[in-house]
């Protein structure tokens, strides 16, 4: 699916507020562990487009239909790295590409127009689809973090992936190369 990336603004909360407190969409968020109010979801949105170590997007579709988010968090300036993030929200977009595109198109805004040299991503262990969509692009993996995050009740193992701005980016599943 043809999708594209732009910053992120306040008018975008309500299509947030349609999936953020959605177990299926969110599992995969062990910082999401509480249903979230629409003034905390606006003043987040707020500290993201004022942050100097945030960048957050809308991902939509070509025609302007919101998806989703995307976003490099946690930008480490000095070494030029920074922590990548994706959720379709739309749930009539699962399974449809729409993730794969916007890490592409995220890696893309993260070398190309942040300059940044080192991009990583962090999934439960037993997130398969993360884990083939960030190996498809040429993410290698750094290691598995034992017990790093405590979600719904138990520790979970994490997996820890980068791609580098030296990197090959490989072609997605549609056969497209970057």
């Amino acid at each position: 699916m043809n999708i594209h990336l732009r910053p992120i603004c306040l008018g975008d909360v309500d299509h947030i507020m349609s999936w953020i407190n959605r177990p299926e969409v969110t599992r995969n968020f062990a910082v999401i562990s509480r249903k979230i109010t629409r003034e905390q979801e606006l003043a987040f949105l707020a500290n993201m487009i004022a942050s100097e170590t945030d960048r957050l997007y809308a991902i939509c579709s070509n025609d302007g239909t919101y998806l989703g988010n995307a976003g490099i968090h946690k930008i480490y300036w000095p070494a030029k790295n920074g922590r990548l993030g994706i959720v379709v929200g739309n749930i009539k977009a699962h399974g449809k590409g729409v993730g794969s595109a916007a890490l592409r198109a995220l890696c893309k805004l993260g070398f190309n127009d942040l300059g940044l040299h080192k991009l990583w991503i962090i999934h439960f262990r037993d997130n398969q689809r993360m884990n083939h969509m960030a190996t498809q692009l040429g993410f290698q993996q750094e290691g598995i973090l034992r017990d790093e995050y405590f979600h719904n009740g138990r520790y979970h193992d994490m997996v820890r992936l980068s791609l580098l701005s030296t990197d090959p980016i490989h072609s997605d599943p549609d056969g497209k190369s970057a």
